[in-house]
C-alpha cells in the first residue's frame, strides 16, 4: 500500500477535466443531446432484454427465480455467444442506419448524394461557403 505522506517524487498529474460537456460533435448541440439520449435508451433496452433472457433461462432451469439468482447468474459460453449475437442484431437494427455514409443516404429532396464533399453542377462557391443569398459572393 502506498504511503500518501511519502517524500518520493510522484509522476502522477491532477485530473484535467476536458471540455466535452461544451463540445459539439454533430454540428448542433441539440443533435448531440438527441444522440446521447438515443444511445442511453438503447443501453437501457438492451440491459432489460438481457435481464429478461436471464430470467427466462433461470425459469427453465430452476422453475423459480429470486433477485439474488438473477444477480449471481453467469451464462454458459453457449448462452453468452447467443446473447452476443442477439446484442449485435439489436445494435444493427437500432443504430445501423446511423453508420451509413453520404453515398448511402438520399437527400431530403430525393436526390442521391454521390459525393458530399463535391459541389453539384448547380451549386456556386457561395453555396459551398454558406454565403448564398447573403449578397457576399460573386
Amino acid at each position: 500500500m502506498a504511503d500518501s505522506n511519502s517524500k518520493r517524487k510522484s509522476y502522477t498529474a491532477d485530473f484535467i477535466k476536458s471540455d466535452t460537456d461544451e463540445a459539439v460533435f454533430l454540428g448542433n448541440p441539440l443533435m448531440d443531446d438527441m444522440m446521447t439520449s438515443i444511445i442511453a435508451l438503447g443501453a437501457e433496452v438492451w440491459a432489460n432484454r438481457r435481464r429478461t433472457r436471464i430470467i427466462e433461462l433461470l425459469m427453465e432451469k430452476e422453475g423459480a427465480v429470486t433477485r439474488e439468482m438473477i444477480e449471481a447468474y453467469v451464462p454458459t459460453e453457449d448462452e453468452e455467444a447467443e446473447m452476443r449475437d442477439e446484442r449485435d442484431a439489436f445494435i444493427q437494427l437500432t443504430y445501423g442506419h446511423i453508420a451509413r455514409t453520404g453515398e448511402d443516404q438520399t437527400a431530403l429532396d430525393g436526390s442521391a448524394k454521390t459525393n458530399p464533399g463535391k459541389a453539384s453542377a448547380n451549386e456556386t462557391d457561395d453555396d459551398m461557403t454558406g454565403d448564398a443569398g447573403m449578397g457576399m459572393g460573386g
